[in-house]
């Protein structure tokens, strides 16, 4: 049985609070393996950061090579017996260096298992080359197993490969999930969005929708949480739309803050608007955290929101900012906010609590 797990992940500097969901989301997978017994070995992915076109080139060519290397380094004097080489990725672009690590790995004698996160597999193998999909497919061949954080993608790899599948989403640990359902304020109505500010987050649209329905209602409220990405222009973009909105009283904008502040806000608030065409956008951390604490998600159908939320009501098909903001208005109008805010309350316990998903990643890890 695999006892040690050689991870490499985007995982950040640990001291630090972590800069994306992806940070979150591989910490959360490291930290739940070590409470499974398994000894976990972090192998620290460099995270692209410089904004232009070929010094983001640059960046991620040289550290691919740095990457590359700690790799070996970490793996070359170490016991085969009972260990594995665990790679947290998201396919798209990366299939070349993927396959190549693959490679490398099981060279030197070890297993190799992928955890595929992210939704742009989807566009990607659907978009590529022959030899784009022959490497993914390869890829896929082989490996001792491979997770995904989707269902989507994971239908896509049971249609092409004969490894072993298995579906590992996203969770939120059980102690961070209200026990009962939280209640919500019943004189306003509080939308929020918290995570990168970045333009595949599409933050100016919620601002767009959240001036919508304050030219009806004169108690709708916006909180916007969140710290840079790559694009420094995007965010004084939003922070300008902020400070020019007629609504700005109703605004608040903090940047990035750790798990127990935003806890503390969802606590008061209605609605998620996450409409999102993010390139890699997966099973969102935000997304879940916030239908934990009983807000409604209103959600892009995009990669995996869909499935996630498992709720037609709160899918919206375009990017058009007055469907965001209609639909909103339908659900408060219809009295159907709470009910809604229940329902995915009990979606997060019932299908993405750390309990629910822990228990059937560890079988799946015994069959290897």
């Amino acid at each position: 049985m695999i006892k040690v797990l050689y991870l490499f992940a985007n995982i950040g500097f640990l001291h630090e609070l972590p800069k994306s969901g992806g940070q979150t989301s591989a910490r959360r997978v490291m930290a739940g393996l070590k409470e499974n017994g398994f000894s976990v070995i972090p192998i620290r992915r460099h995270r692209a950061e410089m904004e232009g076109k070929w010094k983001h080139l640059l960046e991620i060519t040289v550290f691919a090579v740095i990457d590359l290397l700690k790799i070996v380094l970490k793996l070359l004097l170490k016991k085969r017996k009972n260990a594995a080489f665990l790679h947290l990725t998201y396919a798209g672009p990366l299939v070349p260096y993927e396959l190549l690590i693959t490679l490398v790995v099981r060279f030197m004698g070890y297993k190799s298992i992928t955890y595929l996160k992210g939704g742009q597999v989807l566009d990607y193998y659907a978009q590529g080359s022959i030899f784009h999909k022959w490497m993914f497919k390869k890829n896929m061949d082989l490996q001792a197993k491979v997770f995904f954080e989707g269902m989507e993608s994971l239908e896509l790899v049971r249609k092409i490969s004969q490894s072993p599948l298995a579906y590992f989403p996203n969770y939120v640990s059980d102690d961070l999930i209200p026990i009962s359902f939280p209640e919500k304020p019943v004189d306003n109505l509080n939308i929020c969005y918290f995570g990168r500010i970045s333009p595949g987050k599409n933050i100016h649209i919620i601002i767009g929708a959240f001036e919508e329905l304050c030219k009806k209602y004169n108690n709708v409220h916006l909180t916007i949480i969140g710290g840079p990405a790559r694009c420094k222009q995007y965010v004084e973009k939003i922070d300008q739309m902020i400070s020019e909105s007629n609504y700005v009283d109703r605004i608040t904008r903090v940047g990035l803050s750790s798990y127990s502040f935003i806890a503390e806000i969802l606590k008061s608030q209605h609605i998620f608007l996450f409409p999102s065409m993010e390139r890699c956008e997966g099973h969102s951390n935000s997304l879940n955290e916030a239908m934990s604490y009983g807000l409604v998600p209103i959600v892009s159908r995009y990669h995996f929101n869909s499935s996630i939320v498992g709720c037609e009501e709160c899918v919206v098909d375009d990017f058009e900012i007055h469907h965001y903001a209609e639909r909103i208005e339908t659900l408060w109008n219809n009295g159907l906010i709470e009910q809604l805010g229940m329902k995915m309350w009990k979606r997060i316990k019932q299908n993405y609590s750390y309990s629910v998903v822990n228990l059937k990643l560890q079988n799946e890890f015994e069959k290897l």
